[in-house]
């Protein structure tokens, strides 16, 4: 809503939030998004994000991109059962694993439902097998390898930009694609802030700030490497968090889930193993947007089978970044699928 004809700081620093999930490289962002908010110096479009990074409502996260990890190496969702007396003490400690990206308590009979990074499958049974196993109170795990992602957390928008505006996202052409190497890995130990500066990536691996930045280029052009901006969801309008799990029939998964990702509630859109073969995780408006979604997809998509949901009861890491009890980002722990267990 624009009052008495000008735009409110507030709403200025809503679209500075939309415009940094497009624009979060790590150099030079803050002056992309004040040219695109029009009056807004690049200073003080600094000052602004700043403030929100201070108050726990925004950071930009970097991690490897995730369609391409599931391609080449392993990702995963893991169910945890565990004594609700022993919760609290389980996501501290799962918090602390670099290879477990993301830790929810949800409902629906589930009580930890987490998203691991790993680059193959011995790592992830080890992680399974071994380092779950030492959780007091955990009674049960399920398991379920990501065969494909469709869409995933970083093409996913508030909406607080004007058609005008978002029309002016920058696209940059794929490069050729690569694999991941140990100077990658170096790089992407050192960004747990998706925008530390080149130079202060050198310092912490002891290269050169062209190399650093030689190197970033490669990965991001390359395909490994995923900037997005994360915020705090009390405050996007979107406060709901959903999962959905489904059975599609399997010559029809391809096209149902490009289909799927193309709604604005999915933010992750996955193919997985087991007797449900799709999962989707969304962001939602009100609770009663979980039925109004239910009957959309009956009508648009009947060949899909809801077979389970749940809601977010608490999230306590996303893509690295720790949660508070309100969604305020506290802290991060760098995400790095080789750490050692």
């Amino acid at each position: 809503m624009v009052v008495g004809g000008a735009v409110t700081g507030a709403q200025q620093d809503e679209r500075a939030r939309n415009s940094l999930q497009d624009t979060g490289e790590v150099l030079a962002a803050c002056q992309r998004v004040g040219q695109r908010l029009d009056t807004v110096p690049a200073v003080t479009a600094a000052r602004r994000w700043q403030g929100l990074v201070d108050a726990g409502f925004a950071r930009v996260t970097a991690y490897p991109e995730v369609r391409s990890w599931a391609r080449d190496h392993c990702n995963a969702f893991i169910e945890l059962d565990i004594e609700p007396t022993a919760r609290a003490h389980a996501v501290q400690v799962l918090s602390k694993v670099p290879q477990i990206v993301s830790i929810s308590i949800i409902s629906s009979g589930r009580d930890l439902f987490l998203t691991v990074l790993a680059p193959d499958l011995a790592t992830l049974s080890r992680i399974v097998l071994q380092q779950f196993q030492h959780l007091p109170g955990l009674r049960r795990t399920r398991t379920h390898a990501i065969t494909t992602v469709y869409g995933e957390g970083n093409h996913w928008r508030l909406g607080a930009l004007e058609p005008h505006r978002s029309a002016h996202r920058a696209h940059q052409p794929p490069g050729t694609p690569v694999v991941w190497k140990d100077r990658h890995r170096e790089v992407l130990r050192a960004l747990g802030d998706g925008r530390r500066p080149a130079a202060e990536i050198a310092a912490a691996t002891g290269r050169s700030g062209a190399t650093v930045r030689r190197w970033l280029n490669e990965m991001t052009t390359g395909g490994l490497l995923a900037l997005r901006c994360e915020v705090a969801q009390p405050i996007t309008g979107w406060p709901i968090a959903a999962t959905f799990w489904a059975r599609v029939p399997p010559d029809e998964l391809d096209r149902t889930a490009a289909l799927l990702t193309e709604l604005p509630e999915v933010r992750l859109c996955a193919a997985v193993t087991g007797s449900d073969n799709l999962v989707m995780t969304l962001w939602l408006r009100s609770l009663s947007d979980i039925q109004r979604l239910e009957a959309e997809l009956a009508e648009r998509l009947p060949g899909v089978a809801l077979t389970d949901r749940a809601v977010t009861l608490h999230a306590a890491k996303r893509m690295g970044c720790l949660l508070d009890d309100n969604g305020r980002i506290t802290g991060v722990v760098a995400i790095d699928p080789w750490a050692p267990g």
